[in-house]
């Protein structure tokens, strides 16, 4: 009992003296502990679940908000228009907070069946697509055992596809194009509603949401695409 207070114990006191916060301009946080800063990287390790450090990394200052120490707040942004910079340190606060309460509370699980769906409907009418104008066509082989010319007979048909090679990437480019609208504000979440009613604070939420439906768009229905077409290629009915 004692041996497993003292590690607590032990554990608390590395949290407690390493901890420091790295806010990035993507809204992410990362709790780590930091060893020095330059004019352009942060170096830092990262705090694991266990308390104890990892490898040693660093993180171009270009990409980061704040770092936060126990008593201090370095904020490495600052309002540059020569930077493209345009907003305050306030402004900027609520837009980050914005995108981290959208990573929290909005999940694109609709647009990951859909974008499955999509995928696996565009893969399957690449491979049977509809065809017409059926017409019988003859072709002549020569034998090479016999010298003879042998005639062989099929049909052949015209597919109601675009004539266009690859053309599956048009409508999966429009439907990750169409699926990147943002959502009815109504539908929002978060921790406090009434952060809604600061502009920065919509902006950083609206943003991250368009960009959560887009990448799980496009990656669900590109994963399903490619994986209905190598299933059919590994298990094809019609060769086994």
């Amino acid at each position: 009992m004692a041996k497993t207070l003292l590690s607590f114990l032990v554990f608390l006191s590395t949290v407690s003296l390493a901890q420091d916060t790295l806010i990035l301009l993507n809204g992410k946080t990362k709790l780590v502990a930091v060893e020095k800063s330059d004019f352009d990287f942060v170096f830092y390790k990262k705090i694991k679940k266990d308390g104890k450090l990892g490898k040693k990394k660093k993180k171009n200052l270009d990409h980061v908000f704040s770092i936060n120490k126990k008593d201090t707040t370095l904020y490495v942004y600052q309002k540059d228009s020569l930077l493209d910079n345009f907003w305050s340190i306030g402004e900027m606060k609520s837009y980050l907070e914005g995108r981290r309460q959208a990573r929290k509370h909005f999940k694109p699980y609709k647009n990951l069946l859909i974008g499955a769906g999509v995928g696996t409907g565009i893969a399957m009418y690449s491979l049977f697509p509809i065809k017409y104008g059926n017409k019988e066509s003859v072709i002549y082989l020569r034998d090479t055992i016999t010298n003879s010319v042998v005639s062989v007979r099929f049909e052949d048909y015209q597919s109601l596809t675009l004539p266009l090679p690859y053309w599956e990437i048009i409508p999966l480019g429009i439907y990750a194009y169409y699926s990147g609208t943002s959502s009815d504000e109504k539908k929002f979440k978060a921790d406090d509603m009434g952060m809604f009613s600061d502009e920065m604070f919509l902006i950083g939420y609206q943003e991250t949401v368009i960009d959560r439906k887009i990448y799980s768009s496009v990656g669900s229905s590109l994963a399903s695409f490619f994986t209905t077409i190598l299933g059919y290629m590994i298990f094809d009915p019609i060769e086994n």
